[in-house]
C-alpha cells in the first residue's frame, strides 16, 4: 500500500508538471524580457508565476536576466528547452547547462540545456567548454562568468540603457524591433554676445537698426525606429518648430531717436531626418555602432512676418524652419554598462551640400556628447552630460535680407563654439509591468562656454522631455 501511494505521488507530480507547461507558438510568441519573437525551439524557456501566468523567453540568458531582477521564489516552476530534443521542455532546476562557442544561442551567451550530464558532455567540442548545474549557472551569471548577458540593444529594461533623452541615435534595436518616440524641446535665449563677451543694445545700434532681445525655439519631435536586422536600425524624425523673437528697433522720427519693441514668429515643419545605425560590436558591457543619415529639406526657408519697417518682411536665417539643403551626417556612438553605472560618447558631423534656393547654406556642424548615468533605483537613473559643438560660417547670402537691418540677417554673425552641461532623469518600468515597453526621460541644461562669430544671441536655458514606446 505504501509503495502504491509513493507511485501515485510520483505520477501526480509528473502530471502536474506537464500540465503546468504551455505550448510555445514559435514565430509568434514574444520573449518576456527582450520582446523578441521566439523562433528557435532549441533555446526557449518558460516560467509559471504564483498567479499561474506563463512567461516565455527566447534564450536561457534572457531567463537569467529576468531572474536577476526578480525573485526565483515568485515562480512556481521554470522550464528550459532540451537542446538534444528540440521543442521538449525540462525542469530548469534539474537540467545541466553547457557554455560552448560551438553552440550559438540567440542572445550571444552560447548557453544550452540538457536533461542529463552525460548528454551535455556529448556536445562538448573544446576544453574551454564549461558545464553547469542550475545553482552553478546562477552563481556564474551573477559573477559574469557566463559571458555575454546583454543583447545588442543592451538590456533595454535598464533606465540607463539609453542615453539621456536629448541624445539621438544612441541605441540599436533587435531584429523586428519597432519604437515610436515623442519629445518636446524648448531653448531660450536672452541678450547678446560678441565672441565670449556680452554686448549691450547701444553698441549694437552703432551698426544695426534692430537688436534682438529674447528668443524661444520650441520643437515637437516625432520619431520612429525599426530594426530589419540585429545589426541595423533605421530611424526617421520629423520636427514641428515654433520660433518667437522679441526685438527692439531704433529709428529716427521727427528728428528724434525712438525705440520700438516688436516681435516676429515662424512655425511649421522642420527638415525630415533619416538615419541608419549599424552595430560594429556589442558585448556584455560595451557596444559600438556607426551613425549615418541624411536631412531632407522639408522645412521652409521663406518665412515672412510684419515688422515696423516693412510688412511681410523676409525673416532672418535664424528664424527660418529648415536649412534648404540636403545635409549628410556621419559619426559613431560608444557605450559601456556596469551594474549601477553607465557612460557613453557620441560624435556626429553634419556636412551641408550645395546651396539652397535662397542662394546660401548654413555652416557644417560638429558635435561631441559625453554622458554618464547612475541607477538611483532599479528603474530610475540620474544622468549628466557635456555637449560640445562647433558650427561653421554661413556661405552665400540671401539677397532679400539686408545685413545692416538686424544682427540675425548678417551672415558674419553665425557659427562658433559652445559647451553645455545638462542634467537629466530617466525612468523605465519592470518587465512584469503593463508599462514595460515605455520609458520616460527629461533633461535640462545651459552653456558654460560660448564663443560666437560676430554678434549672436546668448543661450540661457534649454530643456527636453520625452516618451519612448517600444511596440515590438
Amino acid at each position: 500500500m505504501k509503495q502504491y501511494f509513493v507511485l501515485l505521488g510520483i505520477l501526480f507530480s509528473i502530471f502536474g508538471s506537464v500540465q503546468a507547461q504551455k505550448k510555445i507558438d514559435y514565430g509568434t510568441t514574444n520573449c518576456q524580457l527582450c520582446n523578441m519573437v521566439i523562433k528557435d525551439n532549441r533555446f526557449a524557456a518558460q516560467a509559471i508565476n504564483q498567479d499561474n501566468q506563463t512567461l516565455y523567453f527566447d534564450a536561457i540568458e534572457c531567463l537569467l536576466n529576468y531572474l536577476d531582477a526578480n525573485n526565483e521564489t515568485d515562480l512556481k516552476s521554470i522550464y528550459v528547452s532540451d537542446y538534444a530534443n528540440p521543442g521538449s521542455l525540462i525542469l530548469a532546476t534539474s537540467a545541466f547547462y553547457l557554455k560552448s562557442n560551438a553552440i550559438k544561442s540567440p542572445m550571444g551567451a552560447n548557453l544550452s540545456a540538457f536533461s542529463s550530464k552525460e548528454e551535455a558532455e556529448n556536445f562538448k567540442t573544446s576544453e574551454k567548454d564549461i558545464l553547469f548545474t542550475w545553482q552553478q549557472l546562477n552563481k556564474a551569471f551573477k559573477n559574469k562568468v557566463v559571458g555575454t548577458i546583454f543583447h545588442n540593444h543592451q538590456n533595454h529594461f535598464r533606465p540607463d540603457s539609453h542615453a539621456p533623452i536629448g541624445v539621438m541615435g544612441d541605441h540599436l534595436h533587435h531584429k523586428g524591433g519597432l519604437m515610436v518616440s515623442f519629445r518636446y524641446m524648448n531653448m531660450m535665449m536672452d541678450g547678446n554676445k560678441i565672441g565670449t563677451d556680452n554686448i549691450d543694445d547701444a553698441a549694437i545700434f552703432q551698426e544695426y537698426m534692430v537688436a534682438p532681445q529674447e528668443m524661444s525655439m520650441q520643437m515637437y519631435m516625432l520619431g520612429v525606429m525599426y530594426a530589419p536586422t540585429n545589426r541595423l536600425t533605421l530611424s526617421a524624425m520629423q520636427n514641428l518648430i515654433k520660433n518667437d523673437m522679441d526685438l527692439t528697433a531704433q529709428m529716427m522720427m521727427n528728428g528724434m531717436t525712438m525705440q520700438h519693441d516688436f516681435s516676429t514668429n515662424s512655425s511649421g515643419f522642420g527638415d525630415l531626418k533619416l538615419n541608419a545605425l549599424y552595430g560594429l560590436f556589442s558585448h556584455n558591457k560595451n557596444s559600438l555602432h556607426l551613425n549615418a543619415g541624411v536631412s531632407l529639406p522639408v522645412g521652409s526657408i521663406k518665412e515672412r512676418d510684419d515688422t515696423p519697417m516693412m510688412e511681410d518682411a523676409k525673416l532672418p536665417y535664424a528664424m527660418q524652419l529648415g536649412n534648404g539643403t540636403f545635409d549628410l551626417t556621419a559619426g559613431a556612438t560608444y557605450k559601456e554598462l556596469y551594474p549601477s553605472f553607465s557612460w557613453g560618447s557620441q560624435f556626429l558631423a553634419t556636412i551641408r551640400t550645395g546651396k539652397n534656393t535662397e542662394e546660401y547654406r548654413f555652416g557644417n556642424h560638429y558635435q561631441l556628447n559625453l554622458w554618464g548615468a547612475y541607477r538611483l533605483f532599479e528603474n530610475v537613473s540620474l544622468s549628466g552630460r557635456a555637449l560640445g559643438t562647433f558650427v561653421g560660417d554661413i556661405e552665400g547670402v540671401d539677397p532679400q535680407l539686408s545685413p545692416m537691418m538686424v544682427t540675425t540677417a548678417d551672415t558674419e554673425n553665425y557659427g562658433g563654439e559652445k559647451i553645455k552641461l545638462l542634467g537629466g532623469v530617466n525612468v523605465s518600468f519592470p518587465q512584469t509591468s503593463a508599462f514595460k515597453n515605455i520609458r520616460i526621460g527629461a533633461e535640462m541644461g545651459a552653456p558654460v562656454y560660448e564663443n560666437y562669430n560676430g554678434i549672436q544671441m546668448n543661450e540661457n536655458l534649454s530643456f527636453v522631455i520625452g516618451l519612448k514606446y517600444s511596440i515590438l
